[in-house]
């Protein structure tokens, strides 16, 4: 039997920095309880548009089809705000999500009791708290046509469409 197959997408920001602790959690499984992964790394985002000049190259997407899971980090940053919108580095995500017809995200929450007092929100509110939250992919205003900047007499006018199915 061969092991489960994972690619993991760090991405930009903060993500390569959470990517290598996930990579730490990969490799604890296979080490301690013998469960074991084939796990490689591909780029996307702004590290991607750096490499390739795109967000997510084809060869990627490819990968990603091909595995069990994929584990992507956050996408994007300062350095990225001024690029052309058709190669900002979320398009890689939300290409990811439409090629390979991804409908939900999901989303934990959890807030352990030795951490409730540092929240913003009351303790009562968040001690204990675990949830999942489901969000949707598959409509809204990523997706929705039309879109783009038209001329209106002497302004620009951006539309965008909220889509729902």
């Amino acid at each position: 039997m061969t092991n489960p197959s994972i690619l993991i997408l760090p991405g930009d920001g903060i993500g390569p920095e959470v990517m290598k602790e996930v990579r730490k959690v990969i490799d604890w499984y296979g080490k301690n309880l013998r469960l074991g992964f084939d796990v490689s790394e591909d780029l996307v985002g702004g590290i991607a548009y750096d490499t390739h000049g795109t967000p997510l190259h084809d060869s990627t997407l490819e990968k990603a089809q091909e595995v069990d899971a994929v584990l992507l980090g956050a996408v994007g940053g300062p350095d990225y705000d001024n690029l052309d919108f058709s190669v900002k580095p979320e398009r890689g995500l939300l290409r990811l999500r439409k090629e390979m017809d991804l409908f939900a995200n999901l989303r934990p929450a959890q807030c352990f009791n030795a951490l409730a007092d540092f929240s913003s929100l009351k303790t009562e509110v968040v001690s204990g708290l675990d949830i999942m939250i489901v969000r949707e992919l598959t409509s809204g205003i990523y997706f929705g046509e039309p879109r783009g900047i038209i001329k209106e007499g002497n302004e620009r006018v951006g539309i965008n469409t909220q889509r729902y199915t």
